[in-house]
């Protein structure tokens, strides 16, 4: 794995979107983009994705890279009480 670019950070993705299945359950849905695939065009240029990961909830960017899942549940959590 250690040959794998971005490995790490594809794991804490994982884990990431684990976390947010449990603590949101069904309420959110989650969708992974590859900027590769040109069908996500339009998503890819509207929200400025490149290799790293993107983080993007209601229409609007929250991190860019792997953030903490403290910091993440925080952003969400606020957004999703607005």
């Amino acid at each position: 794995m250690s040959s794998f670019p971005q490995a790490a950070a594809r794991a804490a993705v994982g884990e990431l979107l684990g976390e947010i299945r449990r603590h949101f359950g069904e309420s959110v849905e989650t969708n992974i983009y590859d900027p590769r695939c040109f069908f996500w065009f339009f998503d890819l240029v509207r929200f400025n994705i490149r290799a790293e990961p993107t983080w993007i909830f209601e229409g609007k960017v929250l991190f860019r890279g792997v953030p903490s899942w403290d910091e993440l549940r925080k952003k969400m959590d606020a957004l999703l009480l607005c």
